[in-house]
């Protein structure tokens, strides 16, 4: 028989809280920013564009004092722990840089926030959001194919200074907020025959990520009848639009931990199955040629930063070249890292313009084994806490599905992604107990 899955019966309630448009505009408003696909969500400090820097801090402290978000130990321990960090890459570099804390300081003052007043309404809000969003971007997608060529793309570039406002990959994307496109050349880079879907991204890859977490939520949180939904199935669809190698990936994992789940007697007569259908997705034209590339290009990591001296524009390299060229700086500065200041990089000390890609490569080059070691455990953690809560097995199967996006992409501090992995943390059992007042019929409509 199948096991109760994958939601305990006594946990099975999530209790939408009685939110306003405001909260549902929120998320929304986190997931743009975590699509970094156009410039105005990209600023990192205040003075490159002020408004892009403090809308979703404005919108956090609006959202805190509507709440009543008390401010508990947790976050003043995270606080003082920003500012012993600040203090030392001060004394180590010699110079003050009060950006390092700010930046860091709001990353976790927003993930803070939303873990305090969302809780686990975060999830099914996130899933329902990124299930609608899904829609639109198939729609859009199928146009784009049904068009064919840079048809679609050709379109909306008319629209004055998108060109300027996008920062979409793929030389000369561009975003239209709910909906981003590559030229034609980047698909025929890989020898692919349609468009790859990037959604609200800055590339499919990068929308492929945000998808699997959808799909995570929706076959271990919120689904308790233990079968493929709707949702499921639309966000399944749009990930295969991808075509990215780390988003299928993620699923392959998500799947065969949902059938150890589901039919752990089966799992015998499924792993075969499942073993099968990844080599065959791996072999597939589009995923070998990458992944050649990508080998190939970790042979190649002097020529590749050589390449780029005295470029204006920057080169991105592949995953996994960019974590061997950020390791060199976790080499050379182990503990605190180069905190991410302009200029003390190894590769910009010789005047290369390269901007690695790799989540983890940057995490240990920026911060250093403090800062790889606090992501590390709060993400098993959760991970551990998550099975434990939801009742499924596999209390890593969170740890690796964030393993493998660090891995690909440096999206792990972005707010979105930082309530996922920091969820354990800021959590606590009154939280939840206050939720018990408010009704899912009350909400607004998912």
């Amino acid at each position: 028989m199948d096991r109760a899955y994958p939601i305990n019966s006594k946990k099975s309630n999530f209790n939408i809280l009685k939110a306003t448009f405001f909260e549902y505009l929120y998320i929304l408003v986190m997931i743009i920013y975590a699509g970094q696909a156009n410039t105005f969500v990209l600023a990192v400090e205040f003075k490159s564009s002020p408004i892009g820097y403090s809308l979703p801090i404005i919108l956090s402290i609006i959202l805190a004092v509507k709440w009543k978000i008390k401010f508990n130990k947790q976050f003043f321990i995270i606080a003082l722990c920003v500012f012993l960090y600040f203090i030392a890459i001060t004394i180590k570099y010699k110079e003050i840089h009060p950006t390092i804390f700010s930046f860091y300081f709001f990353l976790f003052f927003i993930t803070y926030v939303i873990i305090k007043v969302f809780n686990f309404d975060f999830f099914k809000i996130y899933e329902s959001l990124m299930y609608r969003w899904s829609i639109i971007a198939l729609a859009f997608w199928g146009i784009q194919t049904i068009l064919g060529g840079d048809t679609l793309y050709q379109y909306i570039n008319k629209i004055p200074g998108i060109s300027d406002f996008s920062s979409v990959s793929g030389d000369g994307g561009i975003s239209a907020i709910i909906y981003s496109i590559q030229p034609t050349t980047t698909s025929i880079l890989y020898g692919l025959p349609i468009p790859r879907n990037c959604g609200f991204a800055w590339e499919p890859g990068g929308y492929a990520i945000y998808l699997c977490l959808a799909i995570f939520i929706n076959l271990f949180m919120t689904n308790p009848k233990n079968k493929f939904n709707l949702k499921f199935w639309v966000l399944l669809l749009a990930l295969l639009s991808t075509q990215s190698t780390t988003g299928y990936s993620i699923f392959i994992v998500i799947i065969l931990f949902y059938y150890l789940n589901k039919r752990s007697d089966m799992i015998v007569f499924i792993m075969p199955l499942l073993i099968v259908a990844s080599i065959s997705v791996f072999l597939l034209p589009f995923m070998s040629k990458k992944i050649i590339t990508f080998i190939k290009d970790t042979n190649d990591i002097d020529y590749i930063v050589w390449q780029s001296i005295g470029n204006e524009s920057g080169i991105a390299p592949q995953r996994f070249t960019s974590f061997l060229i950020s390791f060199r700086d976790f080499y050379n500065n182990p503990i605190l890292g180069n905190a991410g200041i302009t200029g003390e990089s190894w590769y910009s000390k010789i005047g290369a313009n390269i901007s690695p890609i790799s989540g983890i490569g940057n995490l240990l080059a920026n911060l250093g084994i403090i800062g790889f070691l606090f992501f590390m455990i709060l993400t098993i953690k959760t991970s551990i806490f998550f099975s434990n809560y939801f009742n499924y097995k596999g209390k890593l199967l969170f740890f690796i599905i964030i393993l493998f996006i660090s891995i690909s992409y440096s999206v792990i501090f972005v707010p979105l992604v930082m309530t996922f992995w920091m969820f354990k943390l800021f959590f606590s059992k009154n939280d939840e107990n206050i939720k018990t007042k408010y009704s899912i019929n009350n909400s607004i409509a998912l």
